[in-house]
């Protein structure tokens, strides 16, 4: 791996629970006592999944250091039968049984989509953004090839990134193919170029040459002359475009391990994507490294993907992608698949892995608050091993903390709702105005909520931001406010039950179509975040 590593983290597996610190009365502190995990996928020279290995046939060094293993298990589905051998869909699980209809003008960000279903799972990022048209239009067509190369019984979820809207979800986990096609069918990106039809001066270096086994792949999407923004943006606003786009690959990875970090098991993710040029990670090098710790403490590994494939178009953004997908990949035991012109059967070949690994585990006792490189040596001979880097060796409560302390701010570019604080909102038009000023009762779940313990009662702040944000996704109106929130004794269990209710008049801007609120809980930095389509927002006054 060339550039700067990465940092990892611990996967947070408490063992008990200890109760809240007595002194303040704001924060619950869980177990010190730690473990490790350490899931492992094994290839041998032909990149088949290794099965026969056993504990004997592993070690593991800790900072170069040996380090004994108690915990190990072999993690080998069944194959179930490929989609294409029968056509019969799977039966949907449980799992994904849709919630209850919430009455009108009601939103919440409890109990959305994103959480896996029982059974092996992978969702699918395709890249918006990062790329040309044609990009996009090829990765379409690596989708839609899958569908008959996993089995039957692989849940699949389609997330999209797509200019001025960031990260949204075409289709939840489902085994039914042809919602998945379906899916894809209707989506179409905004603001993607089409790439030019001529290679640039100085261009030819930039192009991946086909070769005899992986021919020149068909070109896709509309022709025509390089689009004036594409060719004449000044350096400055190229700069600025490429950050935005970076960024919000990085938003999309951390809003999918605040999601998934809760649940068991090791969940798989493929960022399929032009990518862009390895500064973009040196020069956010902090932010995406507690981005990779989010990753690895959500037990998240990513699979990069490079739509570009063999004799693709010169790179949106300049050479170097390459490198930044290795990066990514590597840092959360992923791999990255690249100079290759087969997205289905590359994507076949990483979910096969993921479904075939094996978990190396150890208890931490003494914890140093360093970080621990790691690495895993299999006893045999022509073998591919992919894992997490390393982990920090800190107390759990530690780790909590530092996922928690966000600003309102992150939770606002966080393109899926954030669940640190639990939102119920209910929203209606203030009486006597034509949709001029909304009036906001926000629900906040009481488990998400920090109280001070006072003579009399409980105490609670909360910080909130509603953002304004018109068709095209800028900001076009803002209110800021605190408040304070008493909790008398005798009223405490209905608090611990119902949490509280907090009403805000929002007047809005005259081209809003989305209101975007974020609650941050002062005492421990836990921030939720909510989008309202103002268009789902009936026209009746408060009250009715």
């Amino acid at each position: 791996m060339q550039g700067k590593r990465f940092v990892a983290s611990l996967l947070c597996l408490p063992l008990a629970a200890t109760p809240a610190m007595q002194d303040t009365g704001t924060l619950r502190l869980r177990a010190d006592t730690r473990v490790v995990q350490i899931d492992v996928t094994v290839r041998d020279s032909q990149g088949k999944p290794v099965h026969d290995l056993t504990k004997s046939d592993f070690t593991v060094t800790d900072n170069g250091k040996p380090r004994t293993f108690t915990i190990f298990s072999v993690n080998h589905d069944t194959p179930g039968p490929s989609a294409s051998g029968s056509n019969a869909p799977q039966p949907e699980p449980a799992a994904l049984a849709p919630r209850p209809a919430l009455p009108p003008n009601v939103f919440t960000n409890l109990g959305g989509p994103g959480h896996p279903p029982e059974g092996h799972s992978t969702i699918i990022l395709l890249d918006g953004m990062n790329g040309w048209f044609d990009n996009f239009a090829y990765a379409r067509q690596g989708v839609l090839g899958l569908m008959n190369k996993v089995p039957a019984d692989e849940q699949i979820a389609l997330y999209v990134l797509s200019n001025g809207n960031g990260m949204g979800i075409l289709q939840d986990y489902t085994t039914d193919r042809a919602k998945l096609t379906d899916a894809m069918a209707h989506f179409i990106p905004r603001g993607m170029h089409p790439a030019p039809p001529y290679l640039p001066e100085g261009a030819e270096g930039m192009i991946e040459k086909p070769t005899p086994d992986a021919p020149q792949r068909p070109r896709s999407g509309p022709g025509g002359p390089p689009p004036p923004d594409a060719s004449k943006a000044g350096p400055l606003e190229q700069a600025a475009s490429l950050q935005v786009a970076s960024e919000a690959v990085r938003l999309s990875l951390n809003a999918l391990a605040e999601r998934l970090r809760t649940l068991p098991g090791r969940k798989t993710v493929f960022w399929v994507t032009q990518g862009f040029p390895p500064r973009q990670l040196r020069d956010m090098q902090i932010a995406w490294d507690k981005t990779i710790t989010a990753l690895n403490d959500a037990n998240i590994v990513v699979n990069t993907v490079d739509d570009n494939g063999l004799g693709g178009p010169p790179r949106y953004w300049g050479p170097g992608a390459i490198l930044t997908m290795q990066q990514i990949a590597e840092e959360t035991g992923g791999q990255a698949y690249y100079h290759r012109n087969d997205l289905d059967g590359a994507m076949a070949s990483g979910i096969a892995d993921s479904r075939s690994s094996y978990t190396l585990g150890f208890y931490l006792a003494e914890m140093d608050g360093k970080y621990h490189e790691l690495k895993v040596h299999a006893d045999r001979t022509g073998l591919q091993l992919n894992y997490r880097q390393g982990y920090y060796a800190r107390s759990e409560a530690m780790a909590d903390l530092s996922s928690r302390k966000s600003d309102l701010q992150s939770a606002l570019l966080n393109p899926l709702d954030s669940v640190g604080v639990g939102i119920t909102a209910s929203i209606d038009v203030a009486p006597g105005t034509p949709r001029a000023t909304l009036m906001a009762r926000l629900k906040l779940d009481p488990d998400s909520l920090s109280l001070r313990e006072t003579p009399g009662g409980w105490n609670g702040n909360v910080e909130e931001i509603f953002l304004e944000l018109n068709a095209a996704g800028r900001q076009v109106g803002e209110l800021r406010d605190k408040k304070q929130f008493k909790i008398a004794s005798g009223y405490k269990p209905t608090f611990d039950n119902e949490g509280v209710t907090l009403s805000q008049a929002v007047p809005l801007a005259a081209d809003a179509v989305k209101l975007s609120i974020i609650v941050r809980d002062s005492a421990s930095g836990r921030a939720g975040s909510l989008t309202v389509p103002l268009d789902k927002v009936s026209p009746h006054t408060a009250g009715n």
